[in-house]
């Protein structure tokens, strides 16, 4: 599993320049834009490469010959988990660096405790997505999981879009009031609403994990 890991590093560490680039580049963006968005930009980044290193993996029939190594092809899936969290938390703390360097160097005033909650309901948000997208990634091709992915990401579209009309129905007529039910959620807080993400996200990438490890153990090569 420690071999799988240094694969997908030097993967990554290939694309060095690439990862310097986009790091100056939010740097620069977060000076005129709010300061949460470079917390959310490098993850988001982050997160995509960490997902490449499966189509690198798939390149050439890679991932057969990978298998035929001593490897278990579960353990394949628990090192795509780990490699992947570990980038897209540690690109996450480098951002919150970049986020206070580009607050000193401005000399704003923020407000910490908002920012702080922020920044740390980002992490678990694109753990969230890893946890998604690593099981379709990896029961699928790289292109046949774009295909998948594009048609989840629409029903989602659709399922929010309906639930706002509905929502939106409901309190015209009186039925639900929506706006005291948001008033609720926004007076939860902000400690309580951190540890349920991280609690939640815990639990979803567990999940996930072991749905990938079926998927793999499941796959012939």
């Amino acid at each position: 599993m420690k071999g799988l890991m240094i694969k997908d590093f030097r993967i990554i560490m290939n694309q060095k320049r690439f990862i310097v680039l986009y790091l100056f580049i939010a740097l620069i963006l977060s000076f005129s834009m709010d300061h949460t968005f470079i917390v959310s930009y490098v993850p988001m980044v982050s997160t995509i490469l960490a997902l490449s290193t499966i189509s690198y993996d798939y390149n050439d029939n890679g991932l057969s010959f990978i298998m035929t190594l001593p490897n278990k092809p579960g353990d394949y899936a628990v090192a795509k988990y780990i490699f992947s969290m570990l980038s897209v938390t540690f690109m996450w703390l480098v951002s919150i660096l970049l986020q206070i360097i580009a607050i000193m160097i401005q000399k704003t005033d923020v407000a910490t405790s908002e920012v702080i909650m922020t920044d740390a309901l980002m992490l678990p948000m694109f753990l969230l997505i890893l946890a998604v997208m690593l099981p379709i990634e990896l029961k699928y091709s790289p292109e046949k999981a774009r295909v998948v992915l594009f048609i989840i990401f629409g029903l989602v579209m659709l399922i929010v879009l309906g639930g706002k009309s509905i929502a939106e129905s409901l309190s015209s007529s009186g039925i639900v009031n929506v706006e005291k039910i948001v008033a609720g959620f926004q007076n939860i807080n902000g400690s309580v609403l951190v540890i349920a993400a991280y609690a939640v996200c815990i639990i979803v990438l567990s999940i996930s994990m072991m749905i990938s490890i079926r998927i793999m153990q499941n796959k012939e090569f």
